[in-house]
């Protein structure tokens, strides 16, 4: 049974949606690297080494995993879609929040945030903390997010051949992973499969 079957098996008997999530996003393999074992396993290890977490906590989310954005509706393209890693770790979102805490005096000085369309990314990031989850990409400019980009875009570099970019995010547990990922079984509700 692929991925998009098993959400519309859980779906069609009613299963939770976090049930759901957890089969499919936690326990079926990879989309976009099935029959691809050990460059699964350099790109995992290499995640697992650098943040110093067990290599079980590393997810993949998103079209590689299923092999459909359904955000984005669209199917999982090689060489143009990314890999969203989720590493799922309370010990290491909780050293990043109190980073960034630090670098900005406790979220008083928001001028490190990035800025889109204008408008400051601070209460963006804070709505995902309150999630428990850590958008390494909202972070605000200091030398560990220098650190994290450096570091994927090594990885990146390394897997043009597959992925567009590899980039994380940290939840702080398994039950805000599955929080996240129910608004994918919901939109897949939605998707058409072209």
């Amino acid at each position: 049974m692929n991925h998009l079957e098993a959400i519309q098996k859980g779906l069609d008997e009613k299963k939770n949606h976090n049930e759901i999530v957890r089969k499919v996003y936690l326990s079926y393999p990879t989309y976009a690297l099935i029959d691809d074992d050990e460059r699964k396993f350099e790109i995992f290890n290499s995640i697992s080494k650098y943040f110093a977490v067990p290599i079980i906590s590393i997810q993949v989310a998103g079209s590689a995993k299923v092999g459909h954005s359904f955000h984005k509706k669209r199917q999982f393209v090689p060489k143009e879609s990314d890999l969203d890693i989720s590493i799922i770790d309370p010990g290491l979102y909780i050293r990043y929040v109190e980073i960034v805490f630090n670098e900005t005096r406790g979220y008083s000085d928001r001028t490190k945030f990035p800025v889109k369309n204008g408008v400051s990314t601070a209460d963006e990031f804070l709505a995902y903390i309150t999630k428990g989850i850590f958008r390494v990409d909202l972070m605000p400019s200091c030398d560990e997010r220098a650190n994290l980009n450096k570091f994927f875009g090594q990885l990146s570099r390394k897997n043009t051949d597959l992925f567009k970019t590899i980039n994380t995010a940290i939840y702080m547990s398994q039950t805000f992973f599955e929080s996240k990922q129910r608004s994918a079984i919901r939109n897949y509700q939605d998707y058409k499969v072209i």
